[in-house]
């Protein structure tokens, strides 16, 4: 197995670790040489044992090969070699121009060496096996396709959680510096770095995918919103409040939930794509609410009054009491 290892193992690199094999057959196969003549032209058909063409340029390099001429049934199952003698017919008719058919001169049985085994990968406690195959003085070394990404290399190496995986596709978290699949990473629409998926987050007015660092909390109603969606320090949502009627069925769905909002009479609300935001004005108070959109709690309350753009923000144990009043 020596010439088998020395032809494969100096095409791969792996970082941290080695290769080795994980098994290795070798084995005489049988191919049915068929030589035809044809319009002045010699013409060879190779067969293996299930009757499929195989390439007869492995077969012809693989020496010294073991051939043995079929003259007779005798010298073969009978049966078996009409049905390859057929099979090889087919094959060359197909081949055949001129509106006659080749005629079969020749037919020889050889036996070539093919291998067939497993390449181990090891980094660590990591191990991933490739398989490999072919005729012996044909063998080429396989790429490792990456189980992650699909890619094809000859350079291996681990994620920091043990993947192993093509070295190509493994990239540094530009926040954690963790080995990770670039397949994983997503990139900050700020700041234009990669990072680990949980980093990041989006933007629930504009749909940007951002670090969470770079988030900005509106001071109105305390989303955490993207530097692109606020401006002096509010957001896009509570700039664009529209006036809206109680029986729209956002503010109908509400009211059935919290029905003690319906004694103030003027709303005006937004929304983004986790909240909404609404603004209730009486004669004097206003009072601002952040109802999560999916389970309709209250995510944050403030009041204020008419004459003043300031907010006193809530203490959450004091919400049922603000609505009372």
């Amino acid at each position: 197995m020596s010439q088998i290892t020395a032809l494969l193992f100096p095409a791969y690199t792996v970082d941290g670790g080695r290769v080795s094999l994980a098994g290795c057959a070798l084995e005489d196969r049988l191919v049915l040489q068929l030589g035809y003549t044809h319009l002045g032209q010699r013409l060879e058909i190779y067969l293996n044992a299930e009757g499929k063409e195989v390439d007869g340029e492995p077969v012809a390099r693989d020496h010294p090969v073991t051939a043995m001429a079929v003259d007779a049934p005798s010298d073969w199952r009978a049966a078996e070699l009409e049905r390859l003698i057929a099979d090889g017919n087919r094959l060359a008719e197909d081949r055949a121009s001129g509106g006659t058919l080749p005629e079969l001169i020749e037919v020889k049985a050889i036996w070539c060496k093919y291998v067939e085994g497993k390449l181990r990968f090891t980094i660590g406690a990591a191990t991933s096996d490739l398989p490999f195959s072919g005729w012996t003085r044909h063998l080429a070394p396989p790429p490792f396709i990456c189980p992650y990404t699909n890619a094809a290399s000859f350079h291996l190496a681990t994620t920091d959680d043990g993947r192993i995986a093509a070295a190509e596709q493994i990239e540094l978290c530009a926040a954690t510096a963790r080995r990770m699949l670039s397949t994983e990473l997503l990139q900050c629409t700020v700041t234009g770095r990669r990072v680990a998926p949980e980093l990041i987050e989006t933007c629930p007015i504009g749909g940007q995918r951002l670090l969470r660092s770079e988030l900005i909390r509106c001071k109105t109603c305390r989303q955490r919103v993207g530097p692109q969606a606020i401006e002096r320090g509010q957001c896009r949502v509570c700039w664009r409040l529209k006036r809206i009627a109680k029986a729209d069925p956002r503010m109908a769905r509400l009211l059935h939930e919290h029905p003690s909002l319906d004694r103030w009479r003027s709303w005006r609300m937004g929304e983004s794509s986790r909240v909404y935001v609404l603004v209730a004005s009486g004669w004097l108070k206003r009072l601002l609410v952040v109802v999560d959109k999916e389970t309709l709690e209250f995510r944050h309350m403030a009041l204020g009054s008419r004459f003043s753009p300031r907010w006193q923000a809530a203490d959450p144990s004091q919400y049922s009491y603000i609505l009372q009043e």
